[in-house]
């Protein structure tokens, strides 16, 4: 049963509602107006950083670990959202795992289409490797599309330092015919985020590139070389069967893969970690899978280091 805070948070969004869809010039004002709640978590510092980017944040939890860090990539569509609105969620995934979290700011379409957003979010890759050895890549909504592109892009060139990918509502398919399918259509009316949203994200982002490039659409990847995954997502939104085909996809093709289905939460209800219970709850969930694979208790998806699931040491 949801609690009373997502009851709220729910008649906040339905009241909203009234009135035309905003324009993308409101959409980004009003993320702008959302990251400037933000308030301070007790044991994690945020500072803004310009790399690789002006606006972006690394949050610095209390007694940081140097061997980990997050790189955390904000969603919005492709074309709006702000690394600031993300630090909810940073900050709680730095508390729980004791790792910095880099949240880079990248370029938006339409006026920065494809691949503007994922080679600033690749440069942010390679400033999250200056700070530990061993990376996470995270993000939410368009951000889990990116963080899954940089997965696909390290992997490619035989990089190994990407640890695991956390992906929180992910869009993975931009090919047209996904709007006219699927949780798509049949989760219009329950999503509560995405209910009147169109292929502005696809059309934008895309400008042109062919929706086929696996770089764009993450589905059609080969997936076998990707680390470990952890996805989480609502039944009741419309980007459910983009978490479900990549999850399977994953397992197939022989990566550990880890998914929960929440019900009737919203699109991306993780982004409000701190205030919605639930929220919080995910986070912890995504931040003990982070430390199980940070620890080294999970090696391509099923060994145990140490312990007495093994038989290390008996031999």
């Amino acid at each position: 049963m949801p609690s009373k805070a997502f009851e709220l948070v729910e008649s906040i969004i339905k009241a909203g509602q009234d009135g035309p869809p905003p324009d993308l010039a409101i959409e980004r004002r009003q993320a702008a107006d959302h990251a400037a709640m933000y308030q301070a978590v007790p044991g994690v510092h945020d500072e803004p950083v310009d790399v690789p980017r002006a606006d972006s944040y690394l949050m610095t939890p209390d007694n940081p670990r140097d061997d980990l860090v997050i790189l955390y990539v904000h969603g919005g569509g492709f074309r709006s959202g702000t690394a600031a609105v993300a630090r909810p969620i940073a900050a709680q995934l730095a508390l729980h795992t004791k790792a910095r979290v880099l949240l880079p700011e990248y370029r938006l379409a339409p006026e920065h289409p494809f691949p503007a957003g994922l080679d600033d979010c690749v440069a942010a890759f390679e400033h999250a490797a200056t700070i530990a050895p061993r990376i996470v890549v995270a993000g939410e909504s368009a951000g889990a599309n990116l963080a899954m592109a940089v997965l696909l892009a390290r992997a490619a060139c035989d990089d190994h330092r990407a640890l695991a990918g956390v992906l929180f509502s992910g869009v993975f398919d931009l090919r047209a015919e996904r709007y006219t399918s699927g949780s798509w259509v049949d989760r219009a009316d329950t999503d509560l985020v995405l209910g009147g949203a169109d292929d502005a994200m696809s059309t934008d982002y895309l400008g042109g590139h062919p929706a086929d490039d696996p770089l764009v659409s993450p589905l059609l990847a080969d997936l076998s070389a990707v680390p470990p995954l952890f996805i989480q997502a609502s039944s009741a939104e419309r980007l459910l069967d983009d978490s479900l085909e990549l999850a399977a996809r994953a397992a197939r093709a022989g990566v550990h893969t880890e998914i929960e289905v929440w019900p009737t939460m919203t699109h991306a209800w993780q982004l409000i970690a701190g205030f919605l219970p639930e929220a919080t709850e995910a986070a912890a969930r995504a931040s003990a899978f982070v430390n199980r694979i940070g620890d080294g208790r999970m090696v391509d998806g099923a060994a145990l280091m140490g312990g007495p699931a093994t038989l290390e040491g008996a031999l």
